[in-house]
């Protein structure tokens, strides 16, 4: 779709009457500068004072970029690639999608505000866990207040999952072999992942150090989930959503959600199983997905904030979009700025109560 032009709101140029027109007009003797012209030159200065306002309510005339902080393909590039079209349509210009993968989540993010915050660049991004250790751990030089979030559309639960033909079928079996032989039983995890500092907050809660297990880190959680299909491992801990696909080859025995989920009927919640042992643990998202602008742009560029954000929420309350969604596997949340914020500082809590997990992998 072309982008659309921009509409100058100034009169024609041939509205404009002529100087000698006018001083023929005027009585002999008046001033040569005449009281039309004045008019006009007055009302000229109104129209010109009324420019920004016709400038916003163009917005946008060129296309939108959302930026992606992580590679093609995983969840992120997905809810990225299945908005922007919707956008494109809302909006009525061209979105474009963008990867910008690399140190974990930094690369992309840096380069989002690097760019111009005139609302034309978004970011699809993971406020948790990524960012925290962004933060945190790698010193990124950002932080919360640097961004605007829109809505946390997507937030993955933790779950638990063995080998389909591996030597624990239950998360209870699990514990009591950590609990009796601590350092046998192997757990896989992705690396600076919202699941690896589940696994640390359980042994914590279990009164066990993180050596309690045997940690077999991975850089993403593809290579991970083939592991535990190939029974490399004894259980892992990876996102519950993003496991649906591979439900033959790994079950499911625990999640960390108050709640049971419902593609996951049958696996019960970490701290229902723990109830024997007296314990309930915190937990932390899997990963958050969300849709992300400037903190300066709602300041700057009131208009085309409310407009942006106005046509994301419609866009997500679009019952034929929530429904092709819905068959890609990606949820369709509507929190809003205020709510997604109040989650995300909620995660932080819990992170910040965990620290010490950022220098023990």
């Amino acid at each position: 779709m072309a982008p659309r032009t921009t509409t100058t709101p100034f009169a024609p140029a041939r509205t404009r009457p002529s100087e000698g027109a006018l001083q023929d007009a005027q009585p002999r003797g008046q001033r040569s500068i005449a009281r039309r012209p004045l008019l006009w030159m007055l009302g000229s200065a109104a129209v010109s004072a009324k420019m920004p306002t016709a400038w916003a309510a163009s917005w946008p005339s060129q296309p939108i970029t959302i930026i992606v902080s992580t590679s093609a393909g995983g969840g992120f590039d997905n809810m990225a690639r299945n908005l922007a079209p919707a956008l494109s349509r809302e909006l009525g210009v061209p979105v474009n999608v963008l990867d910008k993968p690399g140190g974990a989540m930094v690369l992309g993010t840096k380069y989002f505000l690097s760019r111009p915050h005139d609302g034309n660049t978004l970011l699809v991004t993971g406020p948790a866990p990524y960012w925290y250790f962004d933060i945190n751990k790698f010193h990124a030089g950002y932080d919360l207040a640097d961004f605007d979030i829109l809505n946390v559309q997507w937030a993955d639960k933790t779950g638990i999952f063995v080998p389909t033909g591996g030597r624990f079928q239950s998360f209870r079996q699990i514990v009591d072999a950590i609990k009796a032989k601590p350092g046998t039983v192997s757990c896989g995890v992705v690396r600076d992942s919202g699941e690896y500092f589940n696994s640390g907050i359980l042994l914590d809660n279990l009164k066990l150090p993180l050596s309690a297990i045997r940690l077999v880190t991975y850089e993403a959680s593809a290579p991970l989930r083939t592991a535990l299909a190939g029974n490399q491992l004894d259980f892992g801990l990876v996102s519950a959503e993003a496991s649906l696909g591979m439900l033959s080859l790994m079950k499911p025995v625990a999640v960390f959600n108050d709640v049971p989920i419902p593609e996951l009927s049958n696996a019960p919640t970490v701290n229902d199983v723990l109830k024997a042992d007296g314990v309930t643990v915190d937990f932390v998202p899997s990963s958050m997905r969300a849709l992300v602008t400037y903190s300066d742009l709602k300041e700057k560029h009131p208009d085309q904030y409310s407009k942006l954000q106005g046509a994301y929420n419609k866009i997500l309350h679009d019952p034929a979009f929530v429904a092709k969604a819905k068959k890609q596997g990606i949820a369709t949340d509507w929190l809003g700025t205020a709510k997604s914020l109040e989650k995300i500082k909620a995660a932080y809590a819990i992170f910040d109560k965990y620290k010490a997990l950022l220098t023990a992998q």
